[in-house]
């Protein structure tokens, strides 16, 4: 299935949203590393759903844990790339060689932008500004599916994973509603 936008699935918990995501030719999977998260998976469940999927990219999502820590995650999943804040200090995280994805939570230009596959913003004002300012792909990762206007054009769409009460029992009716206008 080609979209006219990168798709990516975010803080995916459970097999079932990795399935559905991989399923729908999801450029990218992401699986949230940073502690301080609810989004928060551990790694070695992290691994074991990763090892059931092909085709999109593993993403490990970090906040600003420091970057020999991410390079033990990039080993152990493996990780095909990392999303960190955009504001993340260390610049030298691009020696881990991955294509990095930067959350935003404003329109600032940062250092490491200069090294970033793509922004991840989660307000359109915000994606509106990010477009005048950066030539970057610009992902945009709304609270809610329902956010997305089927009338306007996006470079990028990311769609948050939900818990699952049960296994197989995870709904994606909403997704997939929201995807359905730009299935070919």
């Amino acid at each position: 299935m080609n979209y006219p936008f990168l798709l990516k699935f975010s803080a995916i918990t459970n097999l079932s949203d990795a399935r559905y995501a991989a399923g729908m030719w999801a450029d990218f999977i992401g699986f949230c590393f940073d502690p301080s998260s609810p989004d928060y998976i551990e790694p070695n469940k992290a691994k074991e759903i990763a090892g059931w999927i092909n085709g999109p990219l593993v993403v490990g999502e970090f906040g600003h844990q420091p970057k020999e820590w991410i390079a033990d995650f990039v080993k152990a999943i493996p990780l095909h790339a990392i999303q960190i804040p955009a504001n993340y200090s260390d610049v030298s995280i691009q020696d881990l060689s991955l294509p990095i994805l930067l959350k935003t939570e404003t329109a600032e230009l940062t250092p490491l932008m200069a090294h970033a596959k793509c922004l991840v913003c989660d307000s359109k004002e915000m994606m509106a500004a990010l477009n005048k300012s950066t030539e970057l792909t610009i992902l945009y990762e709304p609270k809610d599916s329902s956010a997305i206007d089927k009338t306007e054009q996006y470079a990028g769409i990311a769609l948050k994973g939900q818990a699952e009460t049960a296994p197989g029992t995870r709904n994606h009716d909403a997704w997939t509603v929201m995807l359905e206008p730009y299935m070919d």
